[in-house]
C-alpha cells in the first residue's frame, strides 16, 4: 500500500499550477498524491464562478481525505497534507482537526490575510479597501448580480492580489491553465479578511508539522510562519529559504527544489 499526500495550492490557484507541479515531484518519490479544484474553480462545479469560502473548501479538503482513505492501494495510516500559499493555512487547520492526517507540511503560507493587508495598505488604505468590498456585497445584494475583480493587474490597478508581483506568475505563460480565469469574487476578498489560520498551530499536536518559509515575503510575512512554529509543540520544524519574493517557492527550482526534498524526508 502507498502513503498517500493531499496537496493545496494558492489563492485563485487551479489544480494544474502550483498544487499540481508540487504534487507531482512528491509522487516521484513514491507517494500516491491528489490534488482538486475545489468547489466554484476549475473543472469543479459551483456557483458563483472563482469564489471562495474558507469553511466550504475546508469541507472540500475534508471529503478529499476521506476520498483518498477509501482507495484501494492507499495506506490509511501513512495519509499526510502539503499546503503552498493559502493552501498552507488550510492544511494547517485540517491537520489541527483531522487525525487521519498524520504529518502536514506547509509552504510559503498564507495565515493571516488581514494583518498582512493592514502592513502592505497601511490603516486608511487597508478600511478604504475594505469599504470597496463592503459596497461591492451590498451592490450583489441590490441587483442580484455577482461582483468581481481581477485576480491578479499590472501597475497596481484593482485586483484580488495586488501588485506585479503575484501578475508575473497568473499572468503569464508560467502558470497557464484552461481552468484558470483571472477573476474572483469581491466576496472572496471579504471572506479571506477574516480567516486567520495562526491559532490552529496549538491543536496540530501530535501531528508532526514541517513550515517551509521565505525570509522575503510582503504577501505571506515571515513573521506569521515564525508565530505558527513557536505556537506548535514538538514534533515541529521550520525551514527558512533566501526567497526574494513570495512567487519564488512556487515555481523557481533555486527554492522549490530545497523545498520538495524537505517536504519528502518530513512525511
Amino acid at each position: 500500500s502507498l502513503p498517500a499526500i493531499l496537496v493545496a495550492g494558492a489563492m485563485t490557484g487551479v489544480k494544474e499550477q502550483v498544487a499540481g507541479q508540487y504534487a507531482e515531484r512528491i509522487a516521484k518519490d513514491g507517494y500516491a498524491t491528489l490534488v482538486l479544484d475545489h468547489r466554484h474553480f476549475g473543472e469543479s462545479e459551483g456557483e458563483p464562478r472563482q469564489h471562495e469560502d474558507p469553511a466550504k473548501k475546508l469541507e472540500d479538503f475534508k471529503n478529499a481525505i476521506s476520498f483518498i482513505s477509501s482507495l484501494k492501494g492507499i495506506d490509511r495510516e501513512r495519509i499526510g497534507a502539503c499546503g503552498i500559499s493559502m493552501g498552507g493555512g488550510y492544511m494547517l487547520q485540517l491537520a489541527a482537526f483531522d487525525r487521519r492526517i498524520k504529518a502536514v507540511s506547509i509552504v510559503a503560507s498564507g495565515l493571516n490575510l488581514a494583518d498582512t493587508l493592514l502592513e502592505m495598505l497601511g490603516k486608511e488604505g487597508f478600511v478604504n479597501f475594505l469599504k470597496e468590498f463592503n459596497n461591492a456585497r451590498q451592490r450583489h445584494y441590490d441587483t442580484g448580480e455577482v461582483q468581481y475583480i481581477p485576480a491578479v493587474a499590472t501597475d497596481n490597478k484593482p485586483a484580488a492580489m495586488i501588485g506585479d508581483e503575484p501578475f508575473e506568475y497568473y499572468g503569464t505563460s508560467r502558470a497557464w491553465s484552461p481552468g484558470w480565469v483571472n477573476r474572483y469574487t469581491t466576496e472572496s476578498i471579504e471572506n479571506l479578511m477574516s480567516y486567520n489560520a495562526i491559532p490552529y498551530a496549538r491543536h496540530v499536536y501530535p501531528t508532526p508539522l514541517l513550515i517551509v518559509h521565505g525570509k522575503n515575503d510582503k504577501y505571506c510575512l515571515p513573521k506569521f510562519a515564525q508565530e505558527v512554529y513557536d505556537l506548535a509543540d514538538e514534533p515541529k520544524e521550520i525551514l527558512w529559504l533566501d526567497t526574494s519574493n513570495h512567487i519564488d517557492l512556487y515555481d523557481n527550482e533555486k527554492y522549490v527544489g530545497p523545498a520538495i526534498s524537505k517536504i519528502v524526508e518530513w512525511f
